[in-house]
């Protein structure tokens, strides 16, 4: 699935299943950026608020980026300051571990700062808010990566 946002304000998107057990992992291609947004990737409940950056509201979780760096937010709470940023042909990784109830992030297989969220219960869908220009490409359904095994 591809997502475009051409707004200035931020838009989210929201996958249409929900998860409340298990491990789940996908990824997300960066197709289209220039440098200014801050796209953010996490999950959220059903009624987060569409029309804000994933995370500043109390039923989403996210890790919102740049291209020098990265910060985990939640209640608008930011967090975890990570250097390392994103171009077009990044690679973001979410993991979802509802067994050990936490979020990871990973860019370019590499986790991007320590494990963003933890104490997760409940259902939780994938989503991404975008503006400015960014386009990118949602990859669900995958398998775990190996290397993944033990983050």
């Amino acid at each position: 699935m591809t997502v475009t946002c051409s707004s200035y304000d931020d838009r989210v998107v929201m996958g249409n299943v929900g998860f409340s057990k298990g491990v789940h992992y996908w990824e997300i291609t960066i197709d289209r950026y220039d440098n200014h947004p801050d796209p953010a990737f996490g999950v959220a409940r059903y009624d987060t608020t569409k029309e804000m950056m994933l995370g500043k509201d109390d039923k989403s979780w996210s890790m919102y980026i740049d291209n020098n760096r990265s910060w985990f937010i939640h209640k608008n709470v930011h967090a975890d300051r990570a250097e390392g940023g994103i171009c077009v042909g990044s690679v973001i990784g979410v993991l979802l571990d509802l067994n050990r109830r936490t979020l990871t992030f990973f860019v370019n297989d590499q986790r991007q700062g320590p494990i963003a969220f933890k104490d997760l219960q409940g259902v939780f869908f994938p989503a991404i808010s975008l503006n400015r220009n960014v386009q990118v490409t949602v990859h669900s359904g995958l398998e775990l990566p190996p290397d993944l095994d033990t983050y």
